[in-house]
């Protein structure tokens, strides 16, 4: 089956990505040119595509969290960084989903120590 939908989630859902492949027009070369552009860690011995996957997930999770985009905000960033391929769907790569790391005040912890 070409196509293949990878759900992501980070930290229990506290972010979260969908990524639908199509693997007719995402191939494991192009999978392998990003991961080498790159310099990524990543497990070679494991399918290229799934190990890239991983790296887009946590991309469009960072943007999502750090610009705070949407969905549609963040497939229009990724046309704009190169490496990667636009996830708009016209190479194989569509994403369906990201929701961004809600950072929560309460959830900061401090400790204030007196220094001389």
């Amino acid at each position: 089956m070409p196509i293949k939908t990878f759900e992501f989630n980070y930290d229990f859902y506290s972010a979260a990505a969908t990524l639908k492949v199509d693997t007719e027009k995402f191939t494991p070369e192009k999978a392998k040119d990003t991961l080498t552009f790159f310099v990524w860690d990543y497990d070679k011995n494991a399918d290229p595509v799934e190990e890239v996957m991983k790296k887009y997930a946590m991309s469009a999770i960072r943007l999502a969290t750090m610009m705070s985009k949407n969905t549609s905000g963040v497939i229009s960033e990724f046309e704009n960084y190169e490496g990667y391929y636009p996830v708009d769907g016209s190479h194989g790569i569509t994403l369906i989903n990201v929701d961004g790391y809600e950072f929560e005040e309460e959830d900061l912890e401090v400790e204030i120590k007196e220094t001389a």
